[in-house]
């Protein structure tokens, strides 16, 4: 019914309690997942699928769950989040941006797609819902890695690994390997293509903690928000709502962050995000056509200018001082910031993992100060 290249079959088949698929980006792992999610939808139990945000959840793990799953899938309840299956087994998707709303009925089996992009109480939660009639249901991670800070590291030093590359993947083009191969360089190459659990030392924002920094704000006590993008393709492309005051503190709210995707693709989101009103937008000024694409649409965009060491010293500055959080939702701009580290002996960023790092820099150093958005766009 599927076919499967090899490592991808052998962590379908496990029977493992515990196992992790640690791969590189396009190498089927949700779709592997997904199979095994299936294959342990027996009746009358009760699965989890969680995801790192319900926009992942929506636009990935589900959608791919009922591609494959097709009429074994009897209803849906897209209110609930709740798919029955024909045979009377019922699964829960959720989102693992809030992990205490992970808590709740007891579990047979747990999926967790994307396990680097979730915080270590996601997986600790899962497994504590693992305990439908008195026995230690099964779990499984898809995912890429994260570093070896992040918790799927040292939780799969207890799991049955299998591992394997973008390019093991023999269902996807060889030109869009290759892309990938021309774009992508040192840790970057080998965590994404490779599936490396690599090292970051040096980083750039070690004053950065999650268990500090990432936390939901009240939007109304803010004056205003503004959008910051990095431009991208084959790397992502990243637009940032970011909320401020006149204090000096900011909040990123939003993340848009999507690889290949067409520059009418990223106007049309920043369409989205900017809402009703016209906010102030920053972009890179090397983003020449993007720029000149969003004032077409009527938006109000400034192109950044200035040392991006300088930059980064701001930013630390608000990290140090607790000026700059981050929304829980905001998961890749959270693993970029994890994971942005200096050049060896040299105060100059290695140009990997800079995607948000870069757009939130733009935005906290622009030179105009943001005006509170009040202007209609018609």
């Amino acid at each position: 019914m599927f076919e499967f290249y090899p490592e991808q079959y052998r962590f379908v088949a496990c029977e493992e309690p515990q196992s992790v698929f640690v791969a590189g980006i396009g190498s089927g792992k949700t779709l592997a997942g997904a199979v095994k999610a299936l294959m342990h939808a027996t009746p009358n139990t009760l699965g989890m699928v969680v995801s790192p945000t319900y926009g992942m959840l929506r636009d990935s793990t589900l959608r791919t769950f009922k591609d494959i799953g097709g009429e074994a899938i009897y209803d849906f309840n897209k209110n609930e989040m709740t798919a029955v299956m024909r045979g009377g087994a019922e699964i829960l998707f959720r989102s693992a941006d809030d992990p205490d709303k992970l808590r709740g009925p007891n579990a047979n089996w747990a999926w967790i797609d994307e396990g680097g992009l979730t915080r270590k109480d996601t997986y600790e939660i899962v497994i504590g819902r693992l305990r439908a009639g008195a026995m230690l249901g099964d779990l499984w991670v898809t995912t890429t890695p994260k570093g070896k800070l992040n918790w799927v590291y040292a939780a799969s030093q207890k799991m049955k690994v299998f591992k394997a590359t973008t390019l093991d993947n023999p269902f996807v083009s060889d030109d869009w390997k290759q892309s990938l191969l021309d774009t992508y360089t040192g840790m970057f190459l080998r965590q994404e293509v490779y599936a490396d659990f690599v090292q970051f030392e040096g980083l750039i924002y070690n004053m950065f903690d999650a268990t500090v920094h990432v936390k939901r704000q009240d939007l109304s006590k803010y004056t205003g928000y503004g959008l910051a993008i990095d431009e991208g393709y084959t790397n992502p492309a990243v637009i940032l709502k970011i909320y401020f005051d006149n204090d000096g503190n900011y909040h990123v709210a939003e993340e848009w962050y999507k690889r290949g995707k067409l520059q009418s693709e990223v106007v049309e989101e920043t369409v989205k995000m900017a809402g009703a009103v016209n906010p102030e937008i920053i972009v890179d000024a090397s983003a020449a056509g993007l720029i000149a694409a969003l004032r077409d649409r009527g938006l109000t965009v400034y192109p950044r200018h200035g040392s991006v060491k300088d930059g980064i010293f701001r930013v630390q500055e608000l990290f140090s001082k607790h000026k700059l959080t981050l929304d829980p939702s905001c998961v890749s701009s959270i693993n970029d910031l994890e994971s942005y580290i200096w050049k060896e002996g040299k105060e100059e960023p290695v140009k990997e993992f800079d995607h948000a790092p870069d757009a939130i820099r733009y935005f906290i150093t622009r030179e105009k100060r943001i005006k509170i958005a009040t202007q209609v766009r018609w």
